[in-house]
């Protein structure tokens, strides 16, 4: 359902309200870790970023978490999502072809994802997350780009607003941008300007104008509505339907009460800035050290409001000294080896936090295999508390966005609801898949028991076909790997015709009939 502009205003305004109070954590997560993904409406071009940054090791840090996010839940090169039969599909031949079909769309989708621009925008929205807040905007390419059915880029969140549903989901996202005056009319060919705009758009195509792009959710209807409009308007100049969300904005964990999420940094937020101190604190040292601070006799009184605490100066003071002491003595240099102990503590624990699985360099204190295996068991449940957040707010909306780009491009015949009954979703990417093996180790643990204890009867109690073809389907074998219902009747009818004709010539020949060897399958599919 379409709004007006009065109504959107006001829903931003309430927005901004929340995120004036948790700006200042995200200012610092900006500030300390990922500094270069700020917006420039603050800044400006060319910022530095980096001025108050002292230890590099949650910038490092964050850029392998994010990474680490990227490579468990959205894999580049590598299909992550599926489509197939829902649990109200009974019948096994009508499902074995469901499967069939849902595996060729769940193809389209996938090739969809591997243009190399989902990659950079989906790590760029991973490092995002890594303070709280991801967005990623996933819309229909331009008409005239034939090289792509869709287009992804990612938006700093502090340059949009969220609204809160019902259920702790997101129902508004309220993105303001920048966009120069003559791209307003190629970005929405049929937009229906007001006569104010219309004519700035004319007489300055250059000028960079404020546009508004905010995006609803209606529970009545159950559709998203895009509303596009300049701040001067009193209506939209374009609005548009869609039943999938063109937006992705995960977030990490979430502070009961708040729409906005908190992640990893701000976590360690805290280890992070203490960190940074220490780090200038050692550094400054080690200046003090190479260069030394001197102290100089003179008949006036020290005073310490103007002795400057950096190498190379002079303090000046009454004595140096008994009997005055030297005219130039050196003060004790800072004890830099303790300092050193405090900073690697450091390191680790915002490694660890940030998720940085990287094993101890080649230089560091000698640490046992049985620690690092320790480290690496621990760092691989890291995901375990946000990953069902992480796939309901990431992987499954992507999913079924590219399904709904697909199906309006006309690549797929008709658009398919997923309601999780008749047709449902199932992630495969790397992570899912090592859950989804763990479990399955003890489906592979019952049929060697059965086979061992009941040996020729043992599919009297375990269906070793089904459950074969069930567990290569959640490790993500192609579908076009297991073979149908109906191939598998040709090659149980096949397997029965060879065993006739080797009776039948046993009985000819007057001889016992030989024993039908093992692989009696393989063979008559050769």
């Amino acid at each position: 359902m379409a709004l007006t502009v009065k109504e959107l205003k006001a829903r931003r305004a309430k927005a901004d309200q929340e995120w004036a109070v948790l700006k200042p954590l995200y200012d610092e997560a900006y500030d300390f870790a990922i500094p270069f993904r700020r917006g420039i409406r603050e800044t400006g071009k060319g910022d530095k970023r980096v001025n108050r940054i002292f230890d590099m090791t949650a910038m490092v840090s964050a850029f392998r978490g994010a990474g680490r996010v990227q490579q468990d839940f959205c894999p580049p090169g590598e299909q992550w999502i599926k489509f197939e039969p829902g649990p109200l599909v009974t019948n096994k031949r009508e499902r074995d072809k469901l499967t069939k079909a849902l595996g060729q769309v769940s193809e389209v989708v996938a090739s969809m994802f591997q243009t190399g621009e989902w990659d950079m925008a989906c790590h760029e929205m991973c490092l995002d997350l890594q303070a709280g807040t991801g967005a990623l905007v996933i819309d229909d390419a331009p008409k005239n780009n034939r090289d792509k059915l869709a287009a992804f880029f990612s938006v700093p969140a502090e340059d949009i607003r969220l609204e809160l549903g019902l259920f702790g989901d997101i129902v508004g996202r309220f993105w303001r941008r920048k966009v120069t005056a003559r791209l307003v009319k190629a970005a929405w060919p049929n937009a229906t300007f007001s006569q104010k705009l219309g004519e700035r758009i004319d007489k300055k195509p250059d000028d960079e104008l404020d546009i508004q792009q905010d995006c609803t959710f209606d529970y009545e209807t159950g559709r998203w509505t895009l509303h596009v409009y300049h701040d001067d308007d009193e209506t939209p100049f374009h609005t548009r339907e869609y039943r999938t969300s063109p937006w992705l904005t995960p977030r990490y964990f979430r502070v009961p009460g708040e729409t906005w999420g908190r992640g990893p940094i701000l976590l360690a937020m805290p280890a992070i800035k203490t960190l940074n101190k220490a780090q200038e604190l050692t550094l400054k040292a080690a200046a003090i050290a190479m260069l030394g601070i001197y102290t100089a006799t003179e008949d006036g009184v020290f005073n310490p409001s103007t002795a400057v605490v950096a190498p190379g100066q002079f303090w000046k003071v009454r004595a140096n000294g008994g009997v005055l002491g030297p005219s130039i003595a050196r003060l004790p240099e800072p004890r830099l080896d303790l300092s050193n102990i405090v900073l690697k503590e450091l390191q680790m624990g915002v490694q660890t936090a940030l998720m940085d699985q990287s094993l101890p360099p080649d230089g560091a204190a000698v640490r046992s295999a049985t620690e690092i295996l320790e480290r690496v068991k621990r760092l691989a449940s890291d995901h375990q508390g946000a990953s069902g957040r992480l796939v309901h707010e990431i992987v499954v909306p992507a999913g079924q966005r590219a399904l709904e780009i697909a199906y309006d491009a006309k690549v797929i015949p008709q658009f398919m609801e997923i309601d999780q009954l008749l047709i449902k979703t199932r992630v495969t990417s790397p992570f899912a898949t090592a859950r989804y093996a763990q479990k399955a180790q003890a489906g592979v643990q019952w049929i060697e028991m059965a086979m061992a204890i009941a040996g020729p009867y043992a599919d009297l109690v375990v269906n070793k076909v089904d459950a074969l073809i069930d567990i290569g389907r959640g490790l993500g074998v192609p579908e076009q790997w297991i073979p149908t219902s109906d191939q598998r009747d040709q090659i149980t009818q096949m397997v029965s015709e060879l065993v006739a004709k080797t009776l039948a010539a046993a009985e000819t020949a007057g001889q016992a009939p030989a024993a039908v060897p093992d692989n009696a399958a393989a063979g008559a599919l050769a």
